[in-house]
């Protein structure tokens, strides 16, 4: 949008559900805690739901030009927060269906140049990343699981307009991870995994995006029977920490 001082940059409106997170997480850790607790078991467990608080960084870079208003628009983003859920259940003996989905408000700068001069402006994009899959775990010692899993994956960049430029992107694909968990004296979980997924990285100038190679590491603590506090890091193009509950769920 322009006047006759130049482009009007920001505020932007929201266009994604990375906004809602903050009125979203404290009715859903709310009904966590009301939805009671599942049959302890000695053993690493498949069926849980887990919400969490999401921290992103997303380091990355793009220009775009308008040759019709011979202005060019240079973006910055940073990192930002937001909300991840992420469920599992078994269905079959060591099958499990497994989803996530995690919506964050990362930071972003912006500089357009024109005519008129030169302009500064900052907002928030939208980010939204989902993977859906089917696993298999595999018993190697004692509360000791190597675990493979193939997904679908789509990740969503969602952003407004400073001065007419468009620097959304969004793409779906396959991926895979392999990763190990153990349990430590029925109370302390470990994991560690590395996964592929075919949308994962941006190109923010053409908006293409291309595959990615992710490794994290997790654990869980069993703070009362069937409720535990969970935190995991992944690094990758987007570098991810998440801190949250999860509940277990019946398996019998």
């Amino acid at each position: 949008m322009m006047d006759s001082n130049g482009p009007v940059v920001g505020p932007r409106t929201a266009k994604g559900p990375g906004r809602l997170w903050r009125k979203a997480l404290p009715a859903a850790l709310l009904l966590t805690a009301l939805s009671g607790t599942a049959s302890a078991e000695d053993d690493l467990r498949y069926s849980w739901f887990q919400i969490s608080y999401a921290n992103q960084d997303v380091s990355k870079d793009g220009l775009q030009s308008i040759p019709e208003l011979n202005q060019t628009v240079a973006i910055d983003t940073s990192d930002g927060d937001g909300i991840d859920f992420r469920a599992s259940l078994g269905t079959w003996r060591n099958f499990y269906l497994f989803g996530a989905f995690t919506s964050t408000d990362i930071d972003d700068k912006a500089v357009v140049t024109n005519d008129q001069g030169v302009f500064p402006g900052s907002d928030e994009f939208d980010l939204t990343t989902i993977r859906g899959g089917l696993g298999y775990r595999y018993q190697i010692g004692f509360n000791t699981d190597i675990y493979g899993e193939l997904s679908y994956d789509s990740l969503d960049y969602d952003f407004g307009s400073f001065a007419g430029e468009n620097f959304d992107a969004d793409d779906q694909g396959p991926g895979a991870a392999l990763g190990i968990r153990t349990l430590l004296k029925d109370k302390l979980e470990l994991r560690a995994y590395g996964r592929f997924t075919s949308a994962g990285d941006v190109d923010l100038s053409t908006g293409d995006i291309d595959d990615d190679a992710l490794f994290g590491a997790g654990f869980g603590y069993t703070l009362i029977q069937g409720l535990s506090v969970t935190g995991d890091f992944e690094v990758g193009e987007i570098d991810t920490w998440t801190l949250g509950i999860r509940l277990d769920l019946s398996e019998n």
